[in-house]
């Protein structure tokens, strides 16, 4: 059976109780904390501290929910060494973070490639960027995750990061949403990087292409989330499947209340 978990992105303005209680009352069996309390900004927040964050692990422990992972917004685009330095810095207090509450992850972007900088050195830089943090984090057993996401949307784009030196300690992060959306069906994804990925995202759209996407309720859009959910069956995917509904930047979609319960009714149709 695979586990169902959801980004707190779906409920942005939530505390940790509130988080807690929509997993334990909707039957998820983790999370992965994007917002609390109306920020991403996890390293500011008193739950988080290093005084306090054992206690807040306590309280997701008793109630039987995993904190699967800590999502963060950490990119090494910048060719300028002082902004790498501050990223390496926000993925060092996220890595904090992600051990204090006992998760299996750090999620980093790609990200864009910034207007008017060179391309290849930019992804060359991307590389050793990503690479160094992955390092890192496994230094102290917790995975860097890359998202399917922005500029590394598709298999090739990723596996291009690790053609260029990226450390084979980088996961990814599968975004199903973002690959399918540019022509991969699940199979070809799972064929190219199955065996670098460790966490998934599913979500739904009515309009979903290269060019962009919107929202819906799962199983009311166009993507086929039914065939993800079969293909991570037949291989035997070990991990989490999540949730991500990103109300946190789209104030105007359905609230938590809605969409949490609706996915998780939906997936248990699915047999999950």
């Amino acid at each position: 059976m695979i586990p169902l978990g959801f980004s707190t992105l779906a409920c942005p303005d939530y505390d940790v109780d509130q988080v807690i209680a929509m997993a334990r009352d909707n039957g998820y069996a983790g999370v992965e904390i994007r917002f609390l309390r109306g920020t991403v900004d996890l390293p500011t927040l008193e739950e988080l501290s290093p005084g306090r964050i054992g206690e807040t692990r306590r309280r997701f422990e008793d109630a039987g929910i995993a904190v699967v992972g800590i999502d963060t917004s950490v990119r090494m685009t910048s060719l300028d060494p002082a902004v790498r330095a501050q990223q390496l810095d926000a993925a060092r207090a996220n890595l904090a973070i992600a051990e204090g509450l006992g998760a299996e992850f750090l999620r980093v972007f790609g990200g864009p490639i910034p207007a008017g900088q060179d391309r290849e050195r930019t992804l060359d830089a991307i590389a050793a960027g990503l690479g160094q943090i992955a390092d890192l984090t496994a230094a102290h057993e917790i995975a860097t995750l890359i998202e399917t996401h922005d500029e590394f949307s598709t298999s090739a784009s990723v596996l291009d990061l690790y053609a260029r030196g990226a450390s084979g300690t980088l996961g990814v992060l599968w975004d199903t949403l973002h690959t399918w959306r540019h022509g991969e069906d699940a199979a070809f994804t799972w064929d190219r990087l199955g065996h670098r990925i460790r966490h998934v995202h599913v979500k739904d759209s009515n309009r979903a292409n290269a060019a962009g996407f919107d929202f819906a309720l799962t199983g009311e859009g166009t993507v086929p989330v039914g065939s993800f959910i079969e293909l991570l069956r037949r291989v035997g995917y070990p991990g989490f499947v999540h949730f991500e509904w990103e109300k946190g930047w789209h104030p105007e979609i359905a609230p938590p209340e809605i969409a949490l319960p609706h996915f998780a009714r939906y997936m248990r149709g699915l047999g999950l």
